[in-house]
């Protein structure tokens, strides 16, 4: 466990929000090995033998502008106990619900949509109690270079959704300045941008010379950073989710996976950008990175904004 201390990213819960939405431990099921994970149904494991940061899935197409399939190197899980919280409760816990938004569509169309001037979710500042956040893989989906911008949906539609993320570092809980924060995930239709064909776009839409859904940003002088984007759509196989990486000091840190409660998903797949596609086949209880354990420390807090805009997120807390 000590030899990869420092890829390891623990989740750290701020100060001024309910016991309820502290995040406990949590790990992958350390029976299943890493090389067996994110396989849809019916795919067949990588092979263990294959070195994936050289090797793409062969399953998975090369974008057409040469963005390169980049994996990380093995990440450690952490060894540490499950939360022990019955899913569906520890997932309703992470949804903050504004009485007086009831009646508040969601918004739709994009990020167009979005007003701004959200509340500060981390005015509490830093914690002082943290807990390890699980590595997860990669996926096939990654791709390079990635353009710096907060605005990463390039005008798709679908659910605007403000990101926001606060990077501190785990001896001492203080900020983590011009730290890398980079993101990925499938856009509104289920489909991952800059792949022609393969498991990232099984119906080989014509988006391969696209960038929707991707994007980094360095942290500011406070651990901050902000992206905006749209809700994921679903696609066979996963529950919805982001996936992120976190470098710093010119290390890469942490590559992991972050979700959302399964009844603001299923509430959001309703809205009209997405109904059209139908019902998911995959949540949280049954997705094949999840694997039906406790969600809740690799959810993201949440809370519908006064103009329909999602806005989820995350601290998380590096040993930089």
């Amino acid at each position: 466990m000590g030899e990869r201390l420092s890829r390891r990213v623990v989740l750290l819960a701020p100060l001024g929000i309910a016991a309820s939405h502290w995040l406990s431990a949590c790990s992958e099921d350390p029976t299943v090995p890493s090389d067996e994970r994110d396989a849809a149904p019916g795919e067949a494991p990588r092979d263990a033998g294959v070195d994936a940061r050289t090797t793409p899935r062969q399953d998975a197409q090369a974008p057409v502008q040469d963005a390169e399939v980049v994996a990380p190197e093995d990440a450690e899980v952490p060894d540490v106990e499950d939360a022990g919280a019955p899913l569906d409760a520890a997932q309703d816990a992470r949804v903050e619900v504004d009485a007086n938004l009831a009646n508040v569509p969601w918004a739709s169309g994009g990020t167009s949509a979005m007003a701004g001037n959200y509340p500060d979710p981390f005015a509490g500042g830093p914690g002082s109690v943290c807990a390890l956040y699980p590595a997860q893989t990669l996926g096939p989906c990654y791709a390079s270079p990635v353009q710096t911008r907060e605005d990463i949906s390039d005008g798709v539609i679908g659910v605007p959704v403000r990101m926001s993320f606060l990077v501190v570092d785990s001896d001492g809980c203080t900020p983590v300045a011009n730290a890398e924060v980079d993101v990925w995930s499938a856009g509104s239709n289920g489909v991952y941008s800059a792949f022609a064909s393969g498991t990232c776009n099984p119906d080989r839409l014509d988006v391969a010379r696209l960038n929707y859904c991707r994007g980094k940003r360095n942290t500011d002088a406070n651990g901050r950073v902000d992206f905006s984007t749209v809700f994921p759509g679903w696609y066979r196989g996963r529950t919805i989710h982001i996936h992120f990486t976190v470098r710093a000091n010119g290390r890469e840190f942490i590559t992991s996976q972050l979700y959302f409660d399964d009844a603001l998903s299923d509430e959001l797949l309703k809205q009209k950008d997405y109904a059209s596609r139908g019902a998911r086949d995959t949540t949280n209880r049954t997705d094949s990175i999840l694997r039906g354990g406790n969600a809740a420390p690799v959810l993201f807090e949440t809370a519908k904004r006064a103009d329909g805009a999602l806005h989820a997120w995350k601290t998380l807390s590096v040993r930089a």
